[in-house]
């Protein structure tokens, strides 16, 4: 079963867990299979992050250019063309399902991506005069670069667990409280509401023996 296992994992994909776990392919599969649990203890900590940036966000981009933001000239300006396409993709993509536009559609379309780039510098003067009315709970001291790093760093997390890759060698701890604290920084509440659902200490404990 091992060798099959191997085979259709593939030995380029196996290739970490079998150096990690001593060219053992047993250990390899067990470190192949904690890996897979560990990268799914992310995901409540992916989704409260990302629920609580977009709406913070919305609201902001709401009363700055106003309920149909995603149809606002100001705003489309604003984002430029790359970003102007991103929103008509998300728009068409509704629209493609025949469902109303509307402000809650638009946001969930849009990506963590998306969502994070709107910190760049660029919208500084429209959106963040003063980060910390937009962000109660954003520490004394954090800017819009803080964040906007934050939101990276979590981001390319996101993206390699999405894609199957390997995070068992990462200082998973410091992985883990990060995402943390970026939910604090948004809302103290959702941070100390989503602490007791999050698994993923639990899961660093279980890792396999080499």
């Amino acid at each position: 079963m091992s060798s099959q296992l191997q085979a259709i994992i593939s030995a380029e994909r196996l290739e970490k867990y079998l150096k990690a776990g001593g060219f053992n392919i047993d250990r390899a599969l067990d470190l192949y299979a904690w890996n897979m649990k560990l990268s799914a203890a992310f995901v409540p900590l992916f989704s409260a992050a990302e629920i609580c940036l977009r709406n913070l966000m919305v609201a902001r981009i709401s009363e700055v250019f106003g309920t149909n933001w995603w149809e606002n000239s100001e705003f489309l300006l604003l984002l430029g063309g790359k970003g102007k396409g991103i929103v008509k993709r998300a728009e068409n993509k509704i629209l493609k399902k025949n469902n109303p536009l509307d402000s809650g559609r638009m946001t969930a379309e849009l990506s963590f991506g998306f969502w994070g780039n709107m910190l760049l510098p660029k919208y500084s003067e429209a959106l963040w005069s003063d980060m910390h009315i937009v962000f109660p709970d954003l520490s004394a001291g954090l800017d819009q670069v803080a964040m906007y790093d934050r939101c990276e760093e979590i981001r390319e997390l996101r993206n390699r667990i999405s894609h199957h890759e390997p995070i068992f060698t990462r200082e998973i701890t410091k992985d883990y409280a990060t995402c943390l604290e970026l939910i604090q920084w948004l809302s103290a509440v959702k941070a100390k509401w989503i602490k007791p659902h999050c698994e993923v200490m639990a899961v660093v404990r279980q890792r396999p023996n080499k």
